[in-house]
């Protein structure tokens, strides 16, 4: 029994080893060539990761929307996003005053597809890989909250090293840590989905969309 858990165990350190830093530096290898389909890499990963939730029989399908308890936390990030919001939307304007608004006023068509699709190619298959999928797949070699918070964290800001500047990266990190703890207190993914939403159109709005895309990338 202890070798086949050890077994499992080692099985599930490859499985995340492979697509959480393998996958995304074979990426980044290859971001030239393989940049533009980004969104539909992102699209198949989460397919098969929201199969493999759905399969397991241990997995609580609620967690996929969980409106009625995750409805009070969403209004948590409402009223954390306001003020800090303000605060970034401040920051960008001193320290980054040729970026600010930059794809409203300059690419507007751009600005515009990215609020439409942005949430439903990206935002819901980041968040069900990153936050869903990997806080109940990995329960067993990382079993407590903030081990699987931590690593989650991490891996969310190692995998925008494809963007090739630090800003994505530690942008990323900080929202990853944001997200996974609205995870684990709401246990909703659509409200991380809503609140990953507001706060990438919202930096995609202000003036830091160039450095979280691979238009200048690829």
């Amino acid at each position: 029994i202890l070798l086949w858990v050890s077994l499992m165990q080692a099985k599930r350190w490859l499985e995340l080893f492979s697509l959480f830093i393998v996958l995304p530096l074979l990426f980044l290898a290859g971001v030239k060539q393989f940049g533009p389909y980004l969104l539909v890499l992102l699209a198949g990963v989460g397919g098969v990761c929201l199969w493999l939730l759905v399969s397991d029989q241990t997995f609580k399908r609620v967690r996929l929307w969980n409106w009625q308890e995750g409805k009070p936390h969403l209004k948590a990030s409402l009223r954390l996003f306001l003020p800090w919001a303000l605060a970034t939307a401040a920051i960008v304007y001193f320290w980054l005053p040729e970026s600010f608004l930059q794809w409203p006023a300059e690419q507007t068509s751009l600005w515009l597809l990215t609020l439409l699709l942005y949430p439903l190619f990206s935002v819901i298959p980041q968040e069900i890989i990153y936050r869903t999928f990997f806080f109940h797949r990995y329960k067993a070699i990382l079993p407590t909250h903030s081990l699987r918070l931590g690593a989650s964290t991490f891996l969310f800001g190692f995998a925008h090293a494809i963007y090739g500047n630090w800003l994505a990266v530690a942008l990323s990190a900080v929202g990853g840590a944001m997200f996974g703890m609205r995870y684990l207190q709401s246990r909703s993914t659509a409200v991380v989905v809503i609140e990953h939403s507001l706060w990438g159109c919202f930096l995609f709005t202000i003036g830091l969309g160039s450095y979280l895309s691979l238009q200048h990338t690829v």
